[in-house]
């Protein structure tokens, strides 16, 4: 069995684009599908797989191992960015195709699972319902006001969901909003106190409507520098935050903000390979890692995982992507000792589910481990060209 074709696919996915790779092969109806979206350079990313192609078609697709290094060191002037994300799309699609060959699911291919269901918290929880295109285009209500949040939680609760993410968004019932607004456009790193006081309001809602058990995440990426993310992280400690996720790339600079707060931190989904976790792992900068597996890929996002798992870290993948990556992420989330919990994006593109033959299952707030051969699902080509790629305002 050779490969003998490989294609990609920019799929609208409501806010941002799905970015999806096919592989096919020499064996009849044989094929294997990935994801490797990203959401500022679709088209990089797409033109970086494609000049892949030319070394991979040819080879047996169930060299999964032997063809990532192959790529990396065709890419090792350039490894990481849009290099290993063109990799992962086709080492996914590769593993599809090892499952589907052996009559196996991934998971199993990779040491044999751990649990059978996956803990999930509900990602952009409010942030997407903010933003009043977001929020009318999926057709969920918006999240305007502290009632709004309150009214959110408590469909959090319905849904059977025990953690929560949000991100930092104006409240117009608060005398900080423009505040707010120009604190977020001008990215000048420090946090102002109306910003802290947004952030509060924000929190401390869900934690009043959600009460002290259910985990609640705050995302505020690469916003706010050292000093900024510490004054924020003191905060919220009274609220006993699930973690704070915050990015930067001095390891130093975040092991001084975990030191200085009893907030947990998490960081990681913008990191590639184990090379680039490795300094945040030997100084335990943070209490949990954010591998994200569309940027990684299954070869090298079980390689990151276990490496945290001998610096005693959590790992909790970042999957705002593709079902595809959903399905990617939980393969690999079965197999590994320091799971912690699992992304989803409640508020998706209603057309999710259409582009799947098998769509994943949610039951109680909790990702029910497929059982199909490969990753468990294939995407319906026609039903991929009917959403051709938009544009995609606000994306964060």
């Amino acid at each position: 069995m050779k490969i003998t074709k490989v294609k990609t696919f920019i799929v609208d996915g409501g806010f941002r684009p799905w970015t999806f790779v096919k592989v096919e092969t020499s064996d009849p109806g044989v094929i294997g599908w990935g994801d490797c979206t990203d959401w500022g350079s679709p088209g990089p990313v797409t033109a970086t797989v494609e000049r892949y192609s030319e070394w991979v078609i040819g080879k047996d697709p169930m060299q999964v191992e032997a063809i990532w290094w192959d790529l990396h060191a065709a890419s090792v002037r350039h490894t990481g960015g849009l290099a290993y994300k063109a990799m992962s799309g086709i080492d996914s699609a590769l593993w599809d195709i090892r499952g589907k060959v052996l009559n196996a699911p991934v998971w199993q291919l990779l040491g044999g699972r751990m649990r059978d269901e996956m803990r999930l918290y509900w990602s952009h929880c409010g942030s997407v319902r903010a933003q009043p295109e977001r929020a009318d285009q999926i057709g969920v209500p918006r999240v305007e006001t502290t009632e709004d949040v309150k009214r959110l939680a408590e469909e959090v609760l319905e849904r059977g969901y025990t953690a929560i993410k949000t991100n930092l968004f104006p409240l117009e019932d608060r005398p900080d909003t423009k505040w707010v607004r120009n604190a977020f456009s001008t990215h000048a790193g420090d946090v102002s106190g109306p910003v802290l006081r947004n952030a509060e309001a924000i929190v401390s809602t869900f934690r009043e409507v959600l009460g002290p058990d259910v985990g609640i995440a705050l995302d505020v990426a690469f916003t706010f520098k050292l000093g900024g993310a510490i004054k924020l992280a003191r905060v919220l400690e009274p609220y006993d935050l699930m973690w704070l996720e915050i990015e930067t790339f001095d390891a130093e600079a975040l092991r001084l903000i975990r030191e200085s707060t009893t907030t947990p931190i998490c960081t990681g989904e913008s990191l590639f390979g184990v090379m680039g976790y490795k300094p945040y792992l030997q100084l335990h900068a943070q209490d949990v890692i954010m591998p994200d597996l569309a940027w990684n890929g299954i070869t090298m996002g079980k390689k990151i995982c276990d490496f945290a798992h001998a610096f005693d870290t959590l790992i909790a993948p970042h999957n705002c992507h593709s079902p595809i990556n959903t399905l990617v992420s939980a393969n690999v989330c079965a197999t590994v000792p320091n799971f912690f919990i699992h992304e989803i994006d409640v508020d998706d593109a209603p057309w999710r589910d259409d582009i799947m033959t098998h769509p994943f299952e949610i039951k109680d707030g909790h990702l029910l481990l497929p059982t199909r051969p490969g990753l468990g699902s294939d995407l319906i080509e026609e039903e991929l060209l009917k959403h051709p790629p938009g544009v995609y305002p606000g994306a964060r």
